[in-house]
């Protein structure tokens, strides 16, 4: 990619990136003052000292652990090691490239294959074992929570050697993530695009609207006016199931409103995705559970409304290849379920494709939110690395170099014109990424909370019980509160 062009992207996806803004917070790309204000910004940033100008390595090793499995995003962070011709490779190697000059420091990776559950036991007993050889760990966000309850992580807030609040950072993300709403164990950033990859969205088969509701292009419209809600959805959903076969009952060969991979991690993008305050924060930034209210009870109505709707089905494996077969071969008015990693999945479908976020809970909800998966990787610096400080300053100069390289070429280049089928669409990417936000409650409520946050729902809705969640959640209850306590001790060292 060239410079300029590279450099006007970099500009435009300043106004719709959430590196340390919350998105009630950020400019719509469509405000053409809030790109001039970027290009403002852009400037003052170039002109002003580089904290870091002095800071070298020459003729250090850094060591970087990286998870290399089939749902991971290394090719975002080791890449393929060389040119190839793929934009988003090339610019991988560019920037890596760039980092180690920078520095003087050369990288090397080790890679892993975990499994979602070992994460958090086989790298807390790696470092508790004094293993020195890692300066960065890259995992999923749920089992490294786990890490840093156990102090093995330093706390990145405490380093001369990074700055949150440069572009490139998720300064809400990682603070949001922290137990006291201070210390950051976990590092998110453009530089660790796994969580961008990992974040829900909702596709739709824009032709089968076309013929059965008319012009599909309303979506868009309802999703920018604010009025794209459940009660919306399930009304497409119902009125969309057709009885394809013929034989009187639902079944796979029928055409669907909603496929979703089953009644269990599907369920996160439902659940998370609104405004239901599952925890608030008490005067020392702790977080306590107040999730049992009015909105708890609308929300549990309105999925156990789309998940059992006449137009879903839901007898599918979570993201499997099945479910996206359904869902190309025009069987399904919307899928469930899918990342904006995996948008190319669908890139050789025939039928158009449209875009958008999970709806609102109802219109008193005041932004579309973006649930990113439990399993997306974040950094973290073990306390047995060397040099935590040369650590932050490699992971400064990556989210850099990412942010104003490889972020915009895989953003623009990939998301948007690889695969976006019309100019709506685009602007919808901007409006999820815009949504993206942390989870506290996913990550650490399944080690920490007694799973209190998603099996009060989710524990009725797999037995059918359509009023199950007060009991769900009385039942769990007890437990969560005392391991919530035991999450505190363990934290401040208790």
């Amino acid at each position: 990619m060239k410079k300029t062009a590279a450099l006007f992207l970099a500009l435009l996806l300043l106004v719709v990136s959430c590196s340390n803004q919350t998105p009630d917070d950020t400019a719509p790309a469509s405000d053409s003052p809030g790109i001039q204000d970027a290009l403002s910004e852009e400037t003052q940033a170039e002109t002003e000292p580089d904290f870091l100008a002095d800071v070298r390595y020459d003729g250090t090793t850094f060591s970087i652990m990286t998870s290399e499995t089939t749902i991971s995003s290394n090719y975002l962070i080791e890449g393929s090691g060389e040119m190839n011709g793929d934009n988003v490779n090339d610019a991988v190697f560019e920037r890596n490239l760039a980092a180690e000059e920078r520095l003087g420091v050369k990288f090397t990776y080790t890679q892993t294959k975990r499994n979602w559950d070992t994460v958090a036991s086989q790298v807390k007993s790696l470092i508790q074992a004094g293993e020195d050889s890692y300066d960065l760990i890259i995992e999923d966000q749920r089992g490294m929570s786990t890490v840093s309850i156990a102090h093995c992580l330093a706390d990145a807030s405490q380093l001369s050697t990074v700055d949150f609040t440069e572009n490139g950072w998720w300064a809400d993300y990682m603070k949001n993530l922290s137990v006291d709403y201070k210390s950051i164990y976990l590092l998110v950033g453009d530089y660790f695009m796994d969580v961008l990859n990992h974040s829900h969205a909702l596709l739709y088969n824009r032709e089968m609207y076309r013929t059965q509701f008319g012009d599909p292009d309303d979506l868009y419209h309802e999703v920018d006016a604010g009025e794209w809600t459940y009660d919306r959805w399930i009304e497409l959903v119902d009125a969309s199931y057709a009885d394809t076969n013929g034989n009187g009952k639902a079944d796979k060969d029928d055409t669907y409103g909603m496929i979703v991979g089953g009644i269990g991690g599907s369920t996160f993008p439902f659940t998370y995705g609104s405004d239901v305050p599952f925890i608030s924060r008490d005067e020392d930034g702790y977080p306590t559970l107040t999730m049992y209210c009015d909105r708890l009870l609308l929300l549990y109505e309105k999925i156990y409304g789309i998940f059992y709707s006449d137009g879903t089905r839901t007898n599918y494996a979570e993201n499997g290849a099945d479910l996206h077969a359904k869902f190309m071969e025009n069987g399904s008015l919307f899928i469930s379920g899918t990342q904006l990693g995996d948008f190319g999945t669908f890139r050789d479908m025939e039928a158009e494709i449209g875009l958008i976020p999970y709806p609102k809970l109802d219109e008193n909800q005041t932004r579309y939110i973006t649930v990113v998966h439990d399993t997306a990787e974040v950094g973290a610096i073990p306390t047995t690395a060397r040099d935590p400080e040369m650590t932050g300053a490699v992971c400064q100069i990556l989210c850099r170099l990412t942010h104003k390289s490889v972020l915009p070429t895989y953003y623009e280049m990939s998301l948007k014109i690889k695969y976006a089928r019309d100019d709506f669409t685009s602007a919808m990417i901007d409006l999820i990424h815009d949504g993206i936000t942390d989870e506290f409650c996913l990550v650490y409520g399944g080690a920490y909370a007694n799973d209190i946050f998603t099996w009060a729902i989710l524990e009725p809705l797999q037995k059918g019980d359509e009023s199950g969640v007060a009991s769900a959640y009385e039942k769990r209850e007890k437990a969560a509160l005392k391991m919530l306590g035991k999450l505190m001790d363990e934290y401040n060292g208790g």
